[in-house]
């Protein structure tokens, strides 16, 4: 029988669940970060899942076999929107993987720097290193690394 209570409420449910998609898509290309990286680096560019593996310390080796060193700007609104749409993490939930990282001898804290010109002197002068800032602040001293 048709119940049209039931039917408001599965139109709605329908209607959040688009606008979540929407946003989720929006927010994601709106990304005002860029990943940056040592000319040394070969790779111009990383999948999400690829980029997800670097900063969680699971992908450790650049396609070539070096260690791969990576960065973490403290600048809070970067910070949050690049774990927000690479990590799907808060700064809070990421420092807590990265404590358990170094408290089971897995990896050591990734360096973190208070702005973007220090990550970007870090990255430019560390072979192998990988970092983001701020859109529009990069330079020629570092490559930018497209996410596919």
């Amino acid at each position: 029988m048709f119940d049209p209570k039931q039917l408001c409420i599965t139109g709605t449910k329908i209607l959040l669940l688009l606008c979540l998609i929407i946003w989720t898509h929006s927010s994601a290309h709106a990304a005002s970060f860029i990943v940056i990286a040592n000319k040394s680096v070969v790779e111009s560019s990383l999948t999400r899942a690829e980029l997800q593996g670097i900063y969680l310390g699971e992908k450790v080796k650049w396609g070539n076999r070096k260690h791969i060193k990576m960065a973490v700007l403290e600048d809070d609104r970067t910070l949050k929107e690049f774990l927000q749409v690479i990590l799907g993490k808060t700064p809070s939930q990421f420092d807590q993987h990265w404590v358990r990282m170094v408290t089971t001898g897995k990896a050591a804290m990734p360096p973190t720097f208070p702005d973007a010109q220090q990550m970007i002197d870090f990255v430019a002068k560390t072979p192998n290193a990988i970092g983001f800032v701020a859109s529009g602040q990069t330079g020629d001293a570092v490559k930018t690394i497209a996410i596919k």
